[in-house]
């Protein structure tokens, strides 16, 4: 059979077939004369229509009870068929691992009769009756599906041929927003990825459209999701409608890649063999008949957000910031870009003590199927969008209002999973600070940053306050900053956090935008649109239109000065024959921008306004930056300003197993994202007020691409490095490697504070690096009073986020995370 069923049809669907989960295969290997022959019979009523419970013989109750392959009536219709079957399913081959083995534990699954095989025209028929069965037992739970019954679904869905060539050429204004095309494809030599044309993939999905070259809207949509995931940009994404509203695949098993010794090259295990029992857990040796490492690294670079090689195999591993940050075991169980890239049926593992393992991989089922009978109705569901799409949609509000009550203790109230309990923490878990135990370690604080996006940014921004100040009275003098797993966020929280750390450094913060005409339109506009601005009498429409990049006047110079008209600003500042506005920086002193809390952060940023002259709370030579590669977007920036500016170095962990320095910045290094919605909504502002010249350049800007995703992102926006001012060449692709490199081992699987101990022991104890090295700090300690011996209780901060709705033009101008 195509696919092993783990979730079947109806009992009233008489097309059911034999699955490995076959509950009265017992009948079958007895021959019991009689009662074979009396469930044959039940079997032929059973499966002709419904029959109630009581009908249902004793023996069939017991035997096919509702399990975790799902309800009775569903085991008992897989069983039927098999019953009724004339010759024996073959499973797939697996070697028994011996008993101390704890990968002997892992249950493989059997595939049944080629003979069963169900055609690519049922299988969204059977993905919708299964589905709707697994939700009516767990309405919270996501329903999963064979991943070769939700494969051969998506290519039973029919080519819409029209339609496709509609949505490629809708997205060609869009992605000349992107800020990087020409580096992307015509990058250094030291980049990693091969050169990537976005214009010219994407002409040639549409030459191939043209040429029928596509079987289904499956295929065409697989294709097209390349032009995207070839760019390895955590902002630049589109993720098309058939390819990724229905399913999402995922692995029954999780990796870890540990070093035995700390120094050895990492090898690669089960997670869920370490957690049973660390000390027998084989060594993978091979996953689908590839050298382990080969195959994961080669699978993530299919659709990596990761510009970096070894950030990108980061990604496929269990790690404890993962857990705590939400994102899961590891995007080879589940998650990513790849987690729409098809995986295949099953995953073989073998390992180093022989054994090997065959695992059925699944399809998330993430879509309603109602009324999804076949391919034809599956377009009709999933690829067609909504009725109507409008600016108010895009503009739609996250409103939210939270009172402002004193809390109490922060650390009672919220502690990340996997994590000790806090010092403090946000009610988020964004943030959190701890102390080290330990010889050694008596001195050193951890701060915890798994995103720069908080539910509350005036607690993010109290509570790292909070906790310098708490570390300082209790006699801490070294950081760890970790920033395992975190993706980025609002721009404004990344720059405050750095001026906490280091007051009275200015930030740098360069940054561009690349110049369309759909640009240029909405910058002429938007500019024409805040002359005589004033903000005591303007409306919304018009301050959120001069507070934006598109006003001249909005924004400072390289030199933190205002620029004084279009053409300072928009030039054109030519490279390479591309157009790009002229090097911009945030104008921090604008309370619009900071301190307004309908407009702005709800606070100003440190070294400006109400918060200047902070005292600097360590020196730079006593904090390390711990790097797992995923940094990105907002995060990039914060740590180019503690490395470029500070002088703070940096510990990356990981990587692939081979020798020599990596990078820890891994993920996107753009200034910005915007969502296409964003774009769209900027488009339709500016229509109220275009000339018909205008117009007609914004109406290139549709709709029809963002009814078609169900995300998309552009970066818009360039970081430009002190030493790439000349040359122009993007943040995105100057290779940073850190100061030194560490592998995870397995204590690190189950305590985060081997990790930091580790790191720390690296930046302030003279501890051994894999590669590079830090010498022993020179500065003497600081001589503090340690006047708490326990745990100090720092009072949370007031939940502050007054009635502050976060709208769409709140969002664009400060920023999200990148997209996994």
């Amino acid at each position: 059979m195509r696919y092993a069923f783990t979730t079947l049809v109806l009992a009233t669907l008489a097309a059911g077939d034999c699955a490995a989960d076959n509950c009265l295969r017992a009948l079958r290997a007895t021959q019991s004369p009689g009662r074979l022959g009396a469930a044959r019979e039940f079997c032929a009523t059973f499966t002709a229509g419904s029959v109630a419970a009581t009908a249902i013989p004793s023996y069939a109750l017991d035997a096919c009870k509702q399990n975790q392959n799902g309800p009775l009536s569903v085991r008992l219709s897989s069983a039927c068929n098999c019953i009724a079957a004339t010759t024996t399913s073959s499973g797939l081959s697996v070697t028994a691992a011996p008993s101390n083995t704890t990968s002997a534990t892992s249950i493989p699954v059997t595939s049944s009769s080629t003979s069963a095989s169900a055609s690519l025209t049922q299988a969204c028929a059977l993905v919708s009756s299964s589905s709707s069965v697994q939700r009516a037992a767990s309405p919270s739970a996501t329903p999963t599906v064979a991943a070769q019954l939700a494969h051969d679904c998506l290519n039973s869905v029919p080519l819409n041929k029209t339609a496709a060539r509609q949505l490629v050429d809708s997205m060609v204004p869009y992605i000349e927003w992107q800020s990087d095309t020409a580096w992307k494809k015509n990058p250094p030599a030291d980049y990693f990825y091969p050169p990537h044309d976005i214009f010219g993939y994407l002409a040639s999905v549409k030459a191939n459209l043209q040429a029928d070259k596509y079987a289904n809207e499956y295929e065409f949509q697989e294709d097209l999701y390349q032009v995207f995931a070839r760019g390895h940009d955590g902002h630049f994404v589109f993720y098309p409608d058939a390819l990724t509203k229905a399913f999402e695949w995922a692995r029954k098993r999780s990796l870890v890649s540990i070093s035995e010794d700390g120094t050895s090259l990492p090898v690669i295990k089960l997670y869920e063999d370490v957690i049973a029992s660390p000390s027998t857990a084989s060594v993978v040796t091979q996953i689908n008949g590839v050298e382990a490492s080969k195959y994961v690294a080669d699978f993530i670079y299919t659709a990596s957000f990761n510009q970096d090689a070894d950030a990108a195999y980061n990604t496929m591993f269990y790690e404890k910031a993962f857990e705590a940050g939400g994102t899961g075991n590891g995007y080879f169980s589940a998650g990513g870009r790849i987690r729409y890239i098809y995986p295949g049926s099953n995953t073989t593992f073998t390992f180093a003590n022989g054994t090997t393992l065959v695992t059925e991989n699944v399809a998330k089922v993430k879509g309603l199927f109602s009324a999804v009978t076949d391919g034809a109705s599956f377009y009709q569901r999933f690829c067609t969008g909504p009725k109507s799409f409008t600016s108010a949609d895009a503009s739609e509000m996250a409103e939210e209002e939270v009172e402002e009550e004193p809390q109490e203790d922060l650390a009672a109230d919220v502690v990340n999973p996997g994590y000790p309990a806090p010092i403090v923490i946000t009610s988020d878990g964004i943030v959190s600070g701890y102390y080290l135990n330990g010889t050694g370690f008596e001195d050193v604080a951890v701060i915890s940053l798994l995103a720069f996006e908080s539910e509350s940014i005036v607690e993010f921004q109290s509570v790292a306050q909070q906790f310098f100040a708490a570390a300082k009275r209790d006699g801490k003098t070294k950081l760890v900053v970790d920033l395992s797993a975190n993706g980025g966020g609002y721009i404004l929280q990344g720059y405050d956090l750095f001026r906490q750390l280091f007051p009275s450094i200015v930030q740098d913060g360069y940054s561009r935008w690349r110049e369309s005409d759909t640009f240029l339109a909405i910058a002429e506009i938007y500019s024409a649109n805040s002359a005589d601005f004033n903000a005591q009498t303007a409306t919304s429409d018009i301050i959120n239109q001069y507070e934006s990049t598109f006003n001249y006047r909005y924004d400072l110079n390289l030199t933190n000065q205002p620029f004084l008209t279009f053409q300072d600003k928009f030039g054109p500042n030519v490279i390479d024959g591309v157009n790009y506005t002229e090097i911009m920086r945030w104008n921090l002193d604008d309370p619009l921008t900071t301190s307004n809390e309908t407009f702005g952060l709800g606070t100003d940023v440190t070294g400006y306004g109400s918060r200047k002259n902070f005292t600097q709370p360590f020196e730079a030579e006593n904090i390390i930056m711990l790097l797992d590669g995923y940094c990105a977007s907002t995060c990039t920036l914060f740590t180019e300003f503690m490395r470029t500016q500070a002088g703070v170095k940096s510990i990356a962990m990981g990587g692939r197993p081979q020798p020599g320095p990596i990078q820890g910045v891994g993920g996107i290094k753009g200034a910005q994202i915007l969502a296409w919605s964003d774009i769209f909504q900027y488009a339709n502002t500016a229509l109220r007020t275009a000339s018909d010249a205008q117009a007609a350049i914004l109406r290139r800007l549709t709709s029809y691409p963002i009814n078609r995703a169900s995300s998309s992102g552009i970066n818009v926006r360039d970081n430009i490095l002190p030493d790439n001012l000349n040359d122009g060449l993007p943040a995105q692709f100057v290779r940073e490697e850190t100061d030194c490199r560490l592998f995870y081992t397995q204590d690190m699987i189950t305590d985060v504070t081997a990790l930091w101990k580790a790191a720390a022991g690296a930046a302030f104890n003279g501890g051994k690096c894999v590669a590079g090295g830090i010498s022993k700090r020179s500065i003497q300690p600081e001589v503090v009073e340690k006047r708490r011996t326990q745990t100090p209780t720092v009072k949370k901060p007031l939940k502050k986020r007054s009635s502050k709705k976060l709208a769409a033009e709140w969002v664009e101008r400060h920023g999200r995370k990148a997209i996994p």
